[in-house]
């Protein structure tokens, strides 16, 4: 686009407007090369060219409106619409349109907010620096020398900024009113600004742990989405589009200025206390049926969603079913809203509501009562067969479930459904309804039902986060600050507009007549701000509509009276209508409507309505019949909120008022309630834009959105801020564009004087188009703008595109001499940098050699290092697991000694306790037994004495019979009649006796059944104490092991210290270790062939020694211990072997376990020994069969021993080696272990004793271990033949034990 050309905007039918080039005009046309999109999508940037004639007539003033563009002919894009210099409808839409596709989606114009809707979650949009950012700005640090707002995008956080600003320092209540189609973003607008207000100084306010917000405040701002799941529900244009219109009013503690100024804040404090909610015009008919493509309300489907187990207990019917379970609800292909499922949003709402109280019971009653309005969508209604003016409920199964979920008996809901009552004078009658008019109650019953349970709700939401019952300093506020949050529903037009429309439509008419006149109010404070005088100003009134609707004789006041009227109808109320409004301009009257069709002209857009069924809808009254049926209801939400009206006396004039009680007029006493509310608040607005009816993200229907933005009042506000000056520039901007219009040189330093002058001198003979402002000045210059009067701006920006025609060939001259010059320089540039370029990549080439050699040869050495680091590091990991490995093997031997000893004394403990106990119930259950025994014998002897008794009484009675036969036939009938009552009452007597020894008979098993419980009781009370003695031992067993793990890791943390250093110390070691064991190996492997032979010629000698001695040895008495110590006399490699086997007939007990011995603690049998060294030196334990005297008198004493006793053979008497015993396990003498591998066995020597080394794991020690001593006769005996050995047998022992020992310690 050429800068010597206008652009301008065209109309457009498909798109609404288009932007194009002005070709040449007149008076009455003109020709626009018109920038026409190739697809449909109004996204794409390619266009195609189109040349088209339009008339100037159908623009305001006979002038095309011109586009905002830049010095490059680019389109001018503004946070601020008002900083455009050409401000109107076309103008807007575009502005937005390139904001949206930015993914920019606030502007705004003035103070007003406009949120095109994304279609996304902007997460960079909604940060919390973004918040702080707004509060430090507009609150906190206000930057009070100019606009507070220049610097910052437009945001709704703005908006709820200057709110609380507003509230804290100028005392003023506060509203924000968010209103725009269904789809627009209206819902999700008021809960960023509701969170964004509850955030503001929320840390100066005690909140609840893990949370941001006090308890109250997470109430405000949870209770949102229970609004949502019973309000919301799918249209066809918004999944989550909210059926109803809600005031929120946040309630804030406002702290008093001259506190807040003592405390040295500048900004009093306002802690966010509570909210109250007021809802409007609920869409009930939703209830009862929707299109194919929508939704009912989301807590239908999410109950439905829930947990089988929830629905169950509930409701047992509801268990198992789903959508099409139920006629009301009936299939969807929408499962998933705003990315959550049902399901999901389902447990969002029984937190929510167990978050404001509602739980237990009257969770239950509310979602019975929620099954009770799906329940009613079930019932069918048919003829009746016995009279065809009657009906009947033709689904029974359907009716039982619905009397078990209300508590009401089948019949009366069939009756109250299917009849009618009828008052006449005094008495009443019961009429019966057709079928389809049964159908019609049943569905206003379920609407009715719903309708009080959602206002139930929200009293309960109210309840739960007002401030006068919820927050903690209530007492000390006697006025609390308010900021209203009004989500109202947009202006509406469809095909169809049915009365919900109507009332939509009215209450946007009237919030557009309070927006008109506070943006007057605006537009004059900014007037008055820039200094400049402002004449009286016309803008478009819709008081006329507003009358139309509510006055006096208005709409609603006709369709009151046809609703009181007897047999009033929609027809009626139009021929009315019309009649009575014909003269007004706003009332359309066409004569193509039918009868029941009119048109009113709104501010947006004319729209036709349908009155159909507006008597009906208005009156929406429930028949006394079903509300006497539901008061009769167990449910108590059912039944509170339909009570049946109190019979009491009223007056005409009363009984009359609260008949036209209609639904208009409520809604219409609410709506001027709300106007009042709001009329007393400092209102700022936000209006929502739904970019295109597909909901795609970044692409802008401009039809569709031009259409948005007038139902939303924005293009009506423009129309009034610029009905006297449509144009307006900044100062720099006018100088920027028009000084080149003039070769007068402004030397003022004043900005508004230059651009007065200049004004002046080029506009001083421009005239005003109309008459009535002839002489009057085409523009008025402010203090910070520039104001153009209509076709001003446009004749100047003509003037401008003509003289940079003339300038255009100058710069193109001078533009192509400084192109070759640059050219050249350039190219000069080039050749000295391709010379540089080689020297340096020359360069380059032998540095890089060079620093490869030599990183080569500092990696070579850095791998020669890093090996032996390596080495060294694998040897320092491998003693640290053997050391790991060794300390965990000696905590496990431990913790199991610990753990079997306590078991087996817990054990003993409870064997104790328990026995006494069961002794004593022994000798109870027989004495018991026995007691039993006797009563049940003397039961039966009572019976047969009964019988005995019985039976002599009949035989007297018999014979008396027989005796009185004889008298005379006159005593015997008076007589016959006593015994045939005498025997009717033994007959009686002896069922009686019968059913006492049954009675009896159960009397005494039931004892015996007690008795058996008792037994029981007592049993496990004993066992619930021993459990609990054995729980206090084991706590204090734990106890005493954490202690000593404690203790435990207090050592580790001394030894790790110490660690360092030994390892140090170990490596020195470990290298003069390694060569010392080279050269003792080596000696080891030449001395063991002398040290073989020698030991076996040591033993032979050892043996003949051994035999003279073992007659003494016999004589006393030998303890036997585990110790591998030799004796005087014995070789070092001399071991036993005990073999565990059964204990002998006269012999003493002997241990379970082998224990290996050595020296003088071996046994002192001649034959064992023989047997021993024919096995190389191996001997095996002998017992003899019978003891000595000596021993019988030691038998006491020696059974407190505990090592394995040998018993003394008499003479003649064969010993008995165990090996001979049956049953006896055998042991491997050949496979002889030496005691250098058993490191854990500590040798010693000597002459006296011998002890026992480590203990079994079991932690008990096995008999035959232990410590013991010697007899003084064995002593000298050993002495004497250790004397009596050759010195070099002696020497050579001696050898053999150093060895040994050696050995055990490589």
């Amino acid at each position: 686009m050429s800068n010597n050309q206008t652009v301008v905007f065209v109309k457009d039918t498909a798109y609404g407007w288009l932007p194009g080039e002005l070709i040449s005009s007149d008076k009455d046309v003109a020709r626009i090369s018109v920038h026409v999109p190739i697809s449909d999508d109004n996204a794409s940037s390619e266009f195609l060219k189109e040349e088209r004639t339009v008339k100037l007539k159908d623009y305001d003033d006979n002038t095309l409106p011109l586009q905002n563009v830049d010095e490059g002919g680019n389109m001018v894009v503004a946070q601020d619409m008002c900083d455009l210099p050409s401000l109107h409808e076309a103008a807007i839409l575009y502005n937005l349109k390139f904001r949206h596709e930015d993914l920019q989606p606030y502007t705004r114009v003035g103070d007003i907010v406009i949120a095109m809707n994304p279609f996304r979650w902007l997460t960079d949009l909604y940060t919390p620096d973004k918040m702080s950012l707004y509060v430090d700005k507009l609150i906190d640090n206000v930057d009070t020398t100019g606009d507070s707002k220049s610097g910052l995008d437009p945001h709704v956080y703005e908006v709820s900024a200057l709110s609380y600003r507003g509230l804290a320092i100028d005392g003023r209540q506060q509203s924000i009113l968010v209103s725009g189609e269904s789809g627009a973003g209206k819902t999700e607008t008021v809960k960023i600004v509701l969170s964004h207000l509850a955030s503001i100084h929320a840390s100066d306010s005690p909140s609840t742990p893990g949370t941001g917000f006090n308890q109250v405040v997470k109430r405000v701002l949870d209770s949102n989405p229970l609004l949502e799941a019973f309000g919301n529900a799918k249209t066809v244009r918004n999944d989550n589009s909210s059926r109803f219109g809600k005031y929120i009013q946040l309630q804030f503690d406002v702290e008093d200025a001259r506190t807040a100024a003592y405390a040295g804040k500048t900004i009093p404090n306002c802690a966010l206390a509570g909210s109250k909610c007021e809802t409007y015009l609920l869409e009930k008919s939703r209830v009862v049926g929707h299109d194919a493509t929508e939704r009912t309300y989301h807590i239908f489907y999410q109950l439905l969603a829930a947990p089988e187990s929830a629905k169950a207990e509930f409701w047992g019917s509801l268990k198992g079913t789903n959508n099409s379970s139920f006629k009301y609800i009936g299939d969807t292909d929408t499962a998933v809203i705003e990315n959550e499922s049902d399901g999901d949003k389902w447990q969002t709402t029984i937190d929510a509501l167990s978050l404001i109280g509602i739980s237990g019971t009257k969770l239950t009653d509310l979602m019975r009562a929620i099954c009770t309005v799906m329940q009613l969508g079930n019932l069918t209604f048919d003829v009746d067969p016995a009279n065809d003016d009657g009906s009947v409920v033709s689904s029974t199964d359907e009716l039982e479930k619905l009397s078990d979920l209300m508590g009401i008996k089948k019949d009366d809901i069939q009756k109250a459904l299917t009849f009618r009552t009828i008052f006449a004078a005094k008495e009443s009658y019961d009429v019966p309804i057709r079928a389809k008019m049964a159908k019609d109650g049943c569905d206003a019953f379920a609407k009715e039902i719903y309708q009080q349970v959602f206002n139930w709700l929200v009293e309960e939401i109210n309840n739960a986060t007002s401030a006068e019952k919820n927050y903690g300093d209530a007492r000390d506020v006697e006025r609390y600050g308010t900021i209203g949050l009004l989500d109202i529903f947009g202006f509406e037009s469809f095909q169809v507009n049915r009365f919900e429309q109507f009332c939509i439509n009215y209450a946007n008419e009237t919030l557009q007549q309070k927006y008109n006149i506070d943006i007057f109010k605006s537009v004059q404070d900014e007037y008055q701000y820039e200094g400049i005088e402002l004449n009286d100003i016309t803008f478009v009134d819709n008081s006329h509509v507003v009358n139309l609707i509510e006055g006096r004789m208005g709409l609603i006041a006709v369709l009151n009276e046809e609703c009181i009227r007897p047999n009033g109808n929609d027809a009626s109320f139009v021929l009315k209508t019309k009649a009575m409004h014909k003269e007004e301009n706003c009332m359309i009257i066409h004569p193509l409507h039918g009868p029941t069709e009119f048109a009113i002209s709104h501010y947006a857009a004319i729209v036709k309505y349908d009155a159909t069924s507006f008597v009906q809808k208005n009156t929406d009254k429930l028949p006394h019949d079903l509300v006497n049926c539901a008061s009769m209801s167990s449910n108590v939400l059912i039944s509170s909120g339909l009570k049946p009206p109190a019979q009491t006396k009223s007056t005409g004039s009363s009984s009359r008022k609260n008949s036209v009680m209609t639904v208009s007029t409520k809604f219409r006493s609410q709506l001027k309630s709300l106007m009042i509310n709001i009329g007393r608040t400092r209102s700022r607005y936000i209006r929502c834009i739904k970019p295109n009816p597909d909901k795609t993200p970044m692409q802008t229907d401009l039809s569709y959105s031009m259409q948005q933005l007038r139902c939303a009042g924005v293009v009506a506000a423009v129309t009034i801020s610029r009905v006297a000056f449509p144009n307006r520039l900044t100062h720099d901007t006018a100088l920027d564009r028009f000084s080149c219009l003039t070769t007068t040189q402004q030397t003022t330093g004043k900005k508004a004087t230059a651009v007065f002058n200049l004004m002046t001198t080029l506009l001083g003979e421009f005239k005003v188009g109309t008459n009535a402002n002839e002489g009057a000045s085409a523009f008025a210059c402010g203090k910070s703008r520039v104001y153009f009067k209509a076709g001003a701006l446009e004749h100047l920006e003509l003037k401008r595109v003509s003289k940079l025609a003339v300038l255009a060939t100058t710069l193109q001259r001078m533009v192509r001499g400084y192109t070759r010059k640059s050219s050249f320089k350039k190219q000069k540039v080039a050749c000295i940098s391709i010379q540089c370029q080689g020297r340096r990549k020359i360069a380059r080439k032998n540095l890089l050699r060079a620093c490869l050699s030599v990183t080569s040869i500092s990696s070579w050495i850095r791998g020669v290092f890093a090996k032996a680091e390596l080495i060294s590091l694998r040897k320092d990991k491998a003693c640290t697991l053997l050391q790991t490995r060794y300390r965990t093997c000696q905590a496990e031997k431990a913790f199991m000694k610990a753990r079997s000893g306590a078991i087996e004394i817990q054990r003993i403990w409870l064997g104790a306790i328990q026995r006494p106990k069961y002794r004593d119930l022994l000798i109870e259950a027989k004495e018991e037994a026995r007691v039993n025994t006797k009563l049940s014998a003397l039961q039966k002897r009572l019976a047969a004495a009964e019988m005995k008794w019985i039976q002599s009484e009949k035989a007297r009675i018999e014979a008396e019979k027989r005796a009185s036969s004889t008298n005379n036939t006159g005593e015997e009938k008076k007589e016959e009649h006593s015994h045939s009552l005498l025997d009717e009452s033994t007959q009686m007597l002896e069922y009686l006796q019968k059913q006492v020894f049954e009675l009896r008979a159960k009397n005494f098993l039931l004892r015996n059944d007690l008795s058996e419980v008792k037994i029981e009781n007592h049993h496990l009370t004993d066992q619930y104490a021993s459990a609990s003695a054995s729980y206090v031992a084991l706590k204090q067993h734990t106890a005493s092991q954490t202690r000593s793990s404690m203790k435990t890791n207090v050592r580790a943390a001394e030894n790790k210290k110490q660690l360092g250093q030994m390892m140090k110390d170990l490596q020195q070691s470990r290298d003069d270790h390694e060569e010392d064991t080279k050269k003792l190996k080596e000696q080891l492997k030449e001395k063991e062939n002398e040290h073989q032979q020698e030991m076996f010629r040591m033993r032979k000698e050892m043996d003949s020694l051994q035999a003279k001695h073992n007659y003494e040895q016999r004589r006393h008495r030998v303890h036997k211990g585990p110790g591998p110590g030799p004796g005087p006399g014995l070789g070092p490699s001399l071991s036993v072997t005990s073999s565990a086997g059964p204990r002998p007939k006269f012999g003493r007990k002997k241990s379970g376990s082998n224990v290996k011995q050595t020296g003088t603690g071996d046994d002192w049998s001649h034959d064992s020994y023989a047997n021993g060294y024919a096995n190389h030196g191996s001997c095996e334990n002998s017992v003899s069969s019978a003891g000595s005297s000596r021993r019988k008198g030691r038998k006491k004493n020696s059974a407190k021993n505990s090592i394995i006793r040998n018993s003394y053979s008499r003479p003649n008497t064969p010993s008995m080696n165990y090996s001979q015993r049956p049953h006896t396990p055998q042991t491997n003498y050949s496979q002889q272990t030496n005691y250098s591998q058993r490191p854990n066995t500590p040798s010693s020597l000597g002459q006296g004793s011998q002890r026992v080394g480590t203990p079994p794991a079991n932690g008990r020690q096995p008999q035959g271990q232990g410590r013991t001593m010697l007899p003084e006769g064995s002593r000298s005996c050993i002495s004497e033949a250790w004397s009596s050995t050759p010195p070099s047998l002696r020497s050579a022992a001696k050898k053999l034990s150093s060895l040994a020992k050696a050995t055990v310690k490589d």
